[in-house]
């Protein structure tokens, strides 16, 4: 199972409710609590000074057609230090994904000697980051920044600090083992180095199919050991680019920094903080009640209610997981009022997951255009009538088993309710509104666009909603600052290990095996949705899209497929493997929240998937599904 560092999911829901068997997970350790408060201080600080700046800018822009040139360049720094130091208190908070199916099936004396050789492989893979961000300081002091010309070494400071800091939480882990625990653990760790050493020394440069598929098992087996995600990425590149020459390790430095440059990745932090708002402040109750008013009366009305939320809520949080929690802890109580059975809800809940990975505004479809070549208007556009279809086949076979097993409709809501429930939902629904429209009608950047959204949803929450205090804001603003660092960090070292795949030649061997299948556009296909599959199953999905996406995009070319419906395609694909047993996080979690077991839900489940993955497929074969509505709007 994939679930953050310390067992649980962040943002949403009590540990004790997404634990197998409660509880904390053993290895989650604090400082003094002044520290704490200041890594908190810190991370809602520059998340502040962030929105702060972009926001100002835009309002600036608009009121007086004039706009202050030094904003983006400081936001950028901003942004960089989010990813690595924010990056590294998640480390420390757990909040980074880690597969524990394995190692949480391990008698409880070997899970104590893998916890701790997973924390010496994180202290590797900082000790490696703080070696070459040196050298870079050095390299990089002569050159100046754009507008503010100062050294660009100043830029790196922030990745400097991250490492030096994911080193320092590393030891402090180490610290609460044993000695005989860190004695075994960190033998076995030198002593696997030893010999990959000692192997690509006297059999030379581990390089061609030979060493990607090393680099790929030794992703798998860290994975499967139960080490944070991002720094299995991170440090698989380091080891790859060292053992097969290919190029300079630094290079993967560079490649680590360079992968949060895009200026559109400055709306990552900001669609994250705008779910928090959403969930903390009051704003998902009465878009619930709107929903129920509005699709309540049909068969089953609660689970058809429940689909809708989803593809309302899907995509803003930054978290998959953080979207299932919130809807699923809010219609739960519901469910169980009126007669619907755990695995039932959790089944449907599941499937409306998987639908909503390609509504706009989805975070994980901008996070794939910044890495890429496609435009996120464009993309968010297309996403929306697969979503569409998709959650039109959902709704249709709830109708279905509703109309067969009896399930109950709604209270009937009179029209002056519906209207003063739609009156009390407005300003809430406002804020995926001002997202979509405002990205997909050009009238701003996504970036400035992400900031107009948060400041209207927190406005909106204090005044309207008077769901956040003060004290709460500063409490959403560092839990949103935590949350960014982990995606950002991902998002820096997915891209690393995703350049690492594009020099090591991975694209013609797998370029070199389709041609057995005859080389066609539709063995590609099947091959790319097979392998998001079953990559968002293991990786979950953001890890899985960061490393493949960029590549098999570029492989569109050669094949004749549009990069933008083929994009479309592997989200859904990803998003099923996230959601498919056995190793999928957000099955497990839903099954958790909903208060039920994977043994019940998955007999319920997969007439929801059989339905999902025929749509899938349907969209694979045409691709007007996915391209009339851009093409229609001139969007390329």
């Amino acid at each position: 199972m994939t679930r953050t560092d310390r067992g649980t999911v962040p943002l949403q829901v009590p540990d004790s409710e997404l634990l197998e068997g409660g509880g904390h997970h053993a290895g989650y350790h604090r400082f003094a609590p002044w520290v704490e408060y200041s890594f908190d201080i810190f991370l809602g600080s520059v998340l502040f000074i962030e929105l702060v700046l972009l926001f100002g800018n835009t309002a600036m822009r608009g009121l007086f057609n004039n706009s202050l040139v030094w904003a983006n360049e400081v936001s950028e720094y901003a942004l960089t230090c989010l990813a690595f130091i924010g990056g590294a208190i998640a480390y420390h908070r757990g909040m980074h994904m880690v597969v524990r199916f394995a190692i949480d099936r391990m008698p409880s004396r070997l899970l104590q000697y893998a916890e701790c050789a997973r924390h010496y492989i994180v202290l590797i893979s900082a000790a490696i980051g703080v070696f070459y961000a040196v050298p870079m300081w050095k390299s990089a002091w002569t050159n100046s920044t754009i507008v503010l010309q100062v050294p660009k070494s100043w830029t790196l400071l922030p990745f400097m600090i991250g490492m030096v800091l994911t080193a320092i939480f590393a030891v402090t882990e180490l610290a609460r083992h044993t000695r005989r625990q860190n004695l075994v653990a960190g033998s076995v760790v030198v002593a696997l180095g030893t010999l990959w050493f000692l192997g690509q020394y006297f059999t030379g440069p581990w390089d061609g199919p030979a060493g990607v598929g090393f680099a790929l098992m030794m992703l798998l087996v860290l994975v499967f050991a139960g080490v944070p995600i991002a720094f299995v990425l991170s440090v698989t590149a380091y080891i790859y680019i060292y053992g097969s020459g290919e190029a300079d390790p630094m290079a993967v430095s560079f490649a680590l920094t360079n992968g949060i440059s895009s200026f559109i990745l400055l709306a990552v932090p900001f669609f994250i903080l705008a779910g928090k708002v959403m969930t903390d402040g009051g704003l998902t109750k009465p878009l619930a009640d709107w929903v129920m008013a509005v699709v309540g009366r049909l068969q089953g009305g609660l689970l058809q209610a429940l689909v809708v939320a989803m593809y309302i809520f899907s995509g803003i949080s930054g978290s998959k997981i953080a979207d299932v929690a919130a809807v699923g802890t809010t219609l739960k109580g519901m469910l169980k009022e009126q007669g619907y059975e755990e695995a039932e809800s959790a089944a449907v809940l599941s499937a409306a997951g998987i639908m909503g990975e390609t509504i706009p505004p989805s975070l994980v479809m901008m996070v794939l255009a910044s890495i890429t070549t496609l435009s996120v208007a464009s993309f968010f556009v297309a996403g929306v009538v697969p979503a569409a279809l998709l959650g039109s086949c959902l709704m249709g076979i709830v109708y279905y088993r509703a109309r067969k097993n009896k399930w109950p409709r709604c209270a009937k809501t009179t029209w002056p309710q519906r209207v003063k429930i739609t009156a009390l939902a407005l300003p809430a629904l406002f804020v995926p509104i001002i997202l979509i429209v405002g990205i997909v009608g050009g009238i701003a950047t996504t970036t400035e666009v992400s900031s107009l959204a948060v400041v209207y949803a927190m406005f909106v929450a204090v005044f309207f909603y008077r769901g956040m205090t003060f004290r709460s804001f500063l409490t959403t603003m560092a839990d949103s600052g935590t949350m960014a660092g982990m995606v950002l960090f991902m998002v820096s070292a997915g891209s690393a290990f995703s350049w690492t795949l594009a020099v090591s030649g991975l694209q013609d061997v797998v370029s070199g095996f389709l041609d057995t299948f005859g080389g066609s556009s539709i063995a590609f296909m099947a091959f790319s949705i097979v392998l998001m599959i079953v990559m968002g199953s293991i990786l979950e999905g953001l890890p899985s899209l960061l490393i493949f996406g960029p590549m098999l995009l570029h492989m569109t070319q050669q094949y004749g497929i549009d990069p933008m419906q083929f994009g479309i395609v592997i989200i859904i694909a990803m998003g099923i493997g996230t959601f498919i047993p056995p190793f999928g996080i957000c099955y497990f979690v839903t099954c958790a929240v909903m208060d039920t077991t994977v043994e019940k839900v998955t007999p319920r489940f997969l007439p929801y998937l059989a339905v999902l993955v025929v749509g899938l497929i349907v969209i694979a074969i045409f691709p007007s599904i996915s391209l009339a509505l851009p093409h229609a709007l001139n969007l390329k």
